[in-house]
């Protein structure tokens, strides 16, 4: 497992803790998890795609 800390918003804070206050979430970790693990998997054929375009941009100089 590794450790990542980030700044987020003030009102952002206050919804995951409303949510870990309600029982959603044993903690901030769980729900961040769940959260950027969701993220990750809803945009990876676009990530994928973008990824893809910038590497055929470089291959063909335009990188430079």
């Amino acid at each position: 497992m590794k450790t990542v800390r980030v700044k987020i918003p003030e009102k952002l804070y206050r919804q995951m803790e409303a949510l870990v206050k309600q029982g959603w979430f044993c903690d901030h970790e769980a729900l961040a998890e769940l959260a950027l693990r969701k993220f990750l998997n809803s945009y990876r054929p676009e990530m994928i795609e973008q990824f893809l375009h910038e590497d055929v941009q470089w291959g063909l100089g335009a990188g430079k």
